[in-house]
């Protein structure tokens, strides 16, 4: 399996080049867009053909050096990039490049279009093939106490994120970063009764993507980091009532972790990913196989996970 070499503090983009490059799904879109001649998604492009089209390790002078021109300001060489929000301005960068006009949203008769207005707004009435496949969606809700009124609010994602503690599972810090509280009368006012009174706080996922991307907050305020052990599950079971529209379970896999090590400013990342039934350790050109049974305790008890690629089954 094909590496890139470091051409200077370039782990965090090799990692997610090879986390988009190890994903069918991801790799499909990239590959079958059209992107202009001039244009960072042109230079994914090319990179991802050279590796998996034609089976070639690389040196990525080329890419790298656009990639910088087109984030300056943004991400400086030879500098540490963080690989949450390096998959985060590319996505947007390649939605900017790729996306097409979205069909109009122009009458609201139920919840579920406020959603897909909401929606359709903030992508700039805007859609692409990678966004249909990795953004999702969180609904906010607000219950009067008194007069039992529901106000709804939106929140789409990319990467959810999601705060740690020691020894829990992605699974239970996805449970644990929804929200259902009670709160005490405040600033907030009812649009119905126009009362200043008690309130419900809620929030909850309206629509998980195909491809979930989340993140996990290794950092705090001050950077220092947590390294708290996490249980990275095979497997994750979203039931109906986890989901705000499900009618049914929804099952993903595991497809890849971006793995860091060390501090803010002194550390490095690697790429874990699942290819058919073994994993593949991306350590920029150096590139280790290991088969299911040989990882089970690297995703038992993990300190360095950092961002974590799922897929519906």
């Amino acid at each position: 399996m094909e590496g890139i070499d470091n051409i200077g503090g370039t782990c965090a983009i090799n990692s997610i080049l090879q986390i988009i490059i190890r994903n069918n799904n991801l790799r499909s879109i990239i590959l079958n867009s059209s992107p202009s001649p001039n244009s960072l998604t042109y230079e994914l492009k090319e990179i991802i053909d050279l590796i998996h089209n034609k089976n070639k390790s690389i040196t990525p002078h080329k890419f790298i050096n656009f990639f910088f021109e087109t984030f300056k300001g943004i991400f400086n060489k030879y500098e540490q990039i963080d690989i949450n929000e390096l998959w985060i301005y590319l996505y947007n960068k390649i939605f900017e490049e790729i996306a097409v006009n979205s069909i109009p949203i122009q009458y609201i008769s139920s919840i579920y279009d406020k959603h897909n207005y909401d929606i359709y707004i903030y992508n700039n009435k805007k859609t692409c093939e990678l966004t249909d496949n990795v953004q999702g969606s969180f609904i906010n809700i607000i219950e009067c106490y008194n007069c039992k009124n529901k106000s709804y609010s939106f929140e789409p994602f990319i990467s959810m994120s999601l705060d740690i503690s020691e020894n829990q599972s992605i699974a239970n810090l996805i449970i644990k970063s929804l929200l259902y509280e009670m709160r005490d009368a405040d600033d907030w006012k009812c649009e119905k009764c126009n009362e200043k009174c008690r309130y419900i706080k809620m929030k909850k996922i309206w629509k998980l993507p195909k491809i979930l991307f989340i993140s996990l907050n290794r950092f705090n305020e001050k950077f220092e980091k947590n390294n708290s052990n996490i249980y990275i599950n095979n497997r994750i079971n979203f039931n109906v009532s986890t989901i705000e529209t499900a009618d049914k379970e929804q099952i993903y896999n595991i497809q890849s972790l971006g793995l860091h090590y060390g501090n803010l400013l002194g550390g490095h990342y690697t790429a874990l990913c699942k290819i058919n039934e073994d994993y593949h350790l991306y350590n920029d050109n150096i590139v280790t196989k290991y088969k299911k049974d040989d990882i089970y305790e690297e995703l038992k008890n993990n300190n360095s996970a950092y961002l974590i690629v799922y897929e519906l089954e």
